[in-house]
């Protein structure tokens, strides 16, 4: 799948049933039960993000400073939880 963001398009493995279920096992740990979300819980999603989408996460992003790598991390992230509806 291709994220396009501010940044460049970016190639992705497609998220399967068994990887949208790890994730969701992750996610649900990012929020306190006063609501307020725990940083390093939502930095772990953002790793798994990284691991899983990219077979050289380093290659496909290590042009980017820490920042941007972030906003594209969290851009596939929403690709990952919304995913298109339009077949390619």
């Amino acid at each position: 799948m291709t994220v396009k963001t501010e940044h460049g398009d970016f190639e992705c493995r497609e998220l399967t049933f068994k990887e949208r279920r790890s994730l969701h096992r992750l996610e649900i740990n990012i929020l306190h039960k006063d609501g307020s979300v725990n940083l390093d819980k939502y930095y772990d999603v953002m790793e798994w993000i990284m691991r899983f989408a990219f077979e050289d996460a380093e290659k496909a992003l290590g042009h980017l400073d820490d920042n941007q790598i972030d906003t594209v991390l969290s851009e596939i992230y929403s690709r990952y939880k919304n995913p298109s509806k339009k077949k390619n």
